[in-house]
């Protein structure tokens, strides 16, 4: 029965050899990428920037803020009389 168990075992631990070797040799590898590239977002800080869409319909409403304000006071001015001391 020592000898099945050898014989099943034997392949897995030079598969986790290998793979242990394999992943020695990457992780320097993804460190100097990540070292030389800080300045790249990520998908998480991608998702919380505001789209295009939002930002132009932003500038529409100052753009109508601003317009409304402009009617508003020249409104006003025709309706008041003008003050002479």
């Amino acid at each position: 029965m020592s000898e099945l168990h050898d014989l099943r075992l034997d392949p897995l631990e030079e598969d986790m050899r290998e793979i242990r070797a394999v992943l020695a040799r990457l992780e320097p590898v993804i460190v100097n990428i990540n070292a030389q590239q800080p300045h790249l977002a990520t998908k998480a800080e991608i998702a919380k920037l505001p789209t295009r869409g939002y930002l132009w319909g932003v500038i529409a409403a100052m753009v109508g803020a601003y317009t409304a304000a402009l009617a508003a006071v020249a409104v006003l001015l025709t309706i008041l009389p003008p003050h002479h001391p």
